[in-house]
């Protein structure tokens, strides 16, 4: 019996070592990756202009408190408010200046109730070298937070010429404290697609035949009521920030050639 266990306990062993090394084999010569090496970005995010055709921002940017970068899983991010210069008038802007971010921010949320056709914000978030899904998306947030999904819609927004594929959220509040419904859009870069659902951004970064991997969520919010003018905003918003937003993220093309 312990000659019977001892073989078969070798025999094992070989069985197993024989297939690590066939896997290790079969994936050099296919060239499989199945961790991703990580992306930098072309341009730190904080580079993002601070006006985007007729969008100014009027927030500061300021890093988030250590937990919250951490529930985030990345420290490449903007969080920005942007207003319109079209619909609003130099006093309006004019009152931002000199002021702290946390007054900023008041101001900004004065705006927003006055004029939020002409108040966005917007929230860009960089993930490099994972494989992994996409934990943070406003479906699952918002929810957490005592909002209920009054309306979602996967739309394509022409966004200055070029369609984007978006994901389109409308949220009215449950948590019986009032707070103002929000409109909500986002949408993902990974490797150089565009996609609006993070399934997709699973399934492009397990390709094993890509070296490389990283992501970016482009999401925008509003406090407008009525959808068909969000998503008008929004959509024009898109147009002038989305060359900007570009310019940052990594030019995909340099890395599809070396994988």
């Amino acid at each position: 019996m312990r000659v019977s266990s001892k073989a078969s306990f070798i025999i094992a062993v070989i069985l197993l070592g024989s297939s690590a090394f066939a896997l290790e084999g079969a994936t050099r010569f296919l060239k499989l990756h199945f961790r991703k090496e990580a992306v930098p970005l072309a341009q730190p995010l904080e580079r993002l202009p601070s006006k985007m055709g007729p969008w100014v921002q009027v927030s500061i940017d300021a890093p988030l408190p250590e937990d919250f970068e951490h529930t985030l899983g990345t420290s490449q991010y903007v969080f920005r408010d942007y207003l319109d210069t079209r619909r609003l008038s130099s006093e309006v802007l004019d009152a931002f200046k000199d002021k702290s971010a946390l007054e900023r921010k008041d101001e900004f949320s004065k705006v927003q109730q006055q004029h939020p056709e002409a108040a966005i914000s917007l929230a860009l978030t960089y993930y490099t070298g994972l494989v992994d899904t996409v934990s943070h998306v406003p479906d699952r947030c918002y929810i957490a937070d005592g909002y209920d999904v009054k309306s979602a819609n996967n739309l394509t927004w022409s966004a200055g010429g070029r369609n984007l594929p978006v994901r389109f959220l409308s949220f009215q509040d449950a948590s019986g404290f009032g707070r103002q419904n929000k409109n909500v859009a986002y949408l993902f870069q990974a490797n150089g697609q565009y996609v609006a659902d993070p399934i997709d951004v699973r399934r492009i970064l397990a390709n094993l035949f890509a070296r490389y991997g990283y992501y970016a969520k482009v999401e925008l919010l509003t406090v407008l009521p009525d959808d068909t003018k969000a998503t008008g905003i929004m959509d024009d918003f898109l147009s002038s920030s989305m060359p900007e937003i570009e310019k940052v993220l990594p030019d995909w093309n340099q890395y599809k050639a070396k994988n």
